[in-house]
């Protein structure tokens, strides 16, 4: 994890080759460029960031900003959603806004590979139930990628007004018996948009899912002042185009943020997950861990396991996730540092998802 140490940030300061060192939060990234928001106000719900500000200047401001290069050479990267130190030359005493260098990454509460960001409370897994139709398992290995980073998971089935409801109120059965409320929704006709508001209100959320399931058209309907990109799904392959380039988060009216991000034609990859934590990327199964008296258990042929005779539909995807991450462990000849920190985050990992509210 990015981390900020508090004698770097005092020695940052003291640069006076450097001027002025204020604290700001990444909006969005495209190529070599940050867009950094100085904002009090939103600061204001991440307290244990010490964060500084300008005195006497026009406020929130955002800053173009690149990033110091011995942050590349010490393993760091900056994402979207990130907490910075910035540095402004001295010129910006009076130019503001400025142009600035982002010196140093604060500690990132959570994290999200793909897309690449950082500090969100919420996933939006956004598919659609037609052009492209709905493939279990390629949603199945998106949502376990979502539940890897710990975050609330609400599952968004767009385009409810193609299909015929009788077929929309069977994906929403086989969601609920995989544990998740979905929310069935239309960018076109808006049918249940409201409901997508209240549960993006006061978030920080990230918009995932597939190419072509509208997830720009979506956003669109949430963001009135914001025109997003998009485009038809292919008729000749019957796969959504990429529209969204790179990542960005945008002010919600209702209060809180959301995020856009790059889709991609299928859930691929290993997860992030250590295999004896990847029973907990279900939450169809999550509550019936204590019913298995094994503390390492990988739940898939011991006998007595809590969960081994357990009749679930994705059972068969769990053994087939678990195989594929046993392998790319033994390939690796031990758990990445990615696996330790979700192990560790598990250890952790409270259900109760209130707490990734702002306050």
């Amino acid at each position: 994890m990015s981390h900020l140490s508090r004698k770097g940030s005092g020695q940052a300061a003291q640069e006076g080759e450097q001027g002025s060192t204020y604290t700001g939060w990444v909006r969005a990234a495209q190529a070599n460029f940050y867009r950094v928001r100085i904002d009090p106000a939103l600061a204001a719900l991440f307290p244990e960031i010490p964060a500084q500000f300008p005195a006497q200047k026009p406020m929130p401001a955002e800053l173009l900003c690149t990033a110091r290069a011995k942050l590349k050479k010490m393993g760091q990267s900056v994402m979207v959603g990130d907490w910075v130190e910035v540095g402004l030359p001295p010129a910006a005493d009076s130019l503001w806004p400025e142009r600035g260098v982002i010196e140093a990454i604060w500690p990132r509460r959570t994290q999200l590979p793909r897309p690449a960001i950082a500090n969100v409370t919420q996933v939006l897994v956004v598919v659609a139930l037609a052009e492209p139709d709905p493939e279990p398992n390629a949603l199945s290995r998106l949502l376990v990628q979502a539940e890897a980073s710990q975050l609330r998971v609400q599952v968004v089935l767009n385009k409810c007004d193609r299909v015929d409801p009788g077929v929309a109120a069977t994906w929403v059965d086989r969601l609920q018996r995989w544990g998740y409320e979905p929310l069935l929704v239309s960018a076109h006709t808006q049918a249940g948009i409201p409901q997508l508001q209240r549960c993006c209100r006061d978030q920080i959320s990230v918009v995932v899912g597939p190419s072509g399931v509208g997830k720009s058209s979506l956003l669109n309907r949430l963001l009135p002042d914001v025109r997003l990109a998009t485009q038809a799904v292919s008729r000749r392959l019957h796969q959504g185009r990429h529209t969204t380039r790179h990542v960005e988060l945008f002010p919600l009216p209702e209060g809180g943020w959301i995020a856009d991000s790059p889709g991609f034609n299928a859930g691929e990859g290993i997860p992030p997950v250590h295999p004896l934590q990847l029973i907990r990327c279900f939450p169809e199964v999550r509550d019936r861990l204590g019913t298995c008296q094994f503390r390492d258990c990988l739940h898939d042929r011991e006998p007595g396991c809590g969960l081994r005779d357990l009749d679930w539909e994705r059972r068969t995807f769990y053994l087939q996730l678990l195989q594929e991450a046993q392998s790319g462990q033994n390939c690796a000849k031990g758990p990445s540092r990615q696996q330790e920190q979700a192990v560790d985050g598990w250890r952790a990992f409270d259900l109760n998802y209130s707490r990734f509210k702002w306050q």
